[in-house]
């Protein structure tokens, strides 16, 4: 007789999810990795997949991205111009978040937005993309691993707005 084996953790049963692995490899990745020659954009591109997840902190997306910036400054001005793109476009990147399995069916949540201005101009107003299947008044707090409404913290909005 063949027997199902469940996946358990504490005598219940572990429900997998599939993850979608596009959300925390956006295109901007591979764009630079190629972007200057040597480990340098290689390592750039390597570090810049942590800060898309979930768990991460809300400015850490911000940060890397004034990291993107800083290293451009090494190079000629046409490679400059274009990490500086990419770092551009890296901010604006959909943050993983995972659904709020607390509740059934599961609701996707909404990514917290960084509440610090940003130290390069080129990020002013930028923020990351929002899943737009995700429901529009819950967000993820990596803070405290639990969700928020919209309005109850400064940060599901944001900065400045």
């Amino acid at each position: 007789e063949a027997r199902i084996r469940w996946a358990e953790r504490e005598n219940r049963a572990v429900f997998l999810h599939p993850r979608r692995f596009g959300q925390e490899h956006p295109a901007v990745i591979e764009k630079l990795s190629a972007a200057c020659a040597g480990a340098t954009c290689g390592g750039l591109a390597g570090g810049a997949i942590t800060p898309l997840l979930a768990a991460q902190g809300e400015c850490n997306q911000q940060d890397y991205a004034y990291l993107i910036i800083d290293t451009a400054q090494q190079f000629d001005d046409a490679t400059k111009a274009n990490m500086i793109a990419l770092a551009i476009e890296y901010r604006q990147a959909e943050k993983n978040t995972s659904p709020d399995f607390t509740t059934n069916p599961p609701t996707n949540r909404n990514s917290v937005f960084c509440q610090k201005a940003p130290k390069n101009a080129q990020l002013n107003g930028l923020v990351q993309a929002q899943d737009p299947a995700n429901d529009a008044i819950h967000f993820f707090d990596p803070a405290s691993g639990k969700t928020v409404l919209v309005g109850s913290q400064a940060n599901t909005a944001p900065f400045g707005g």
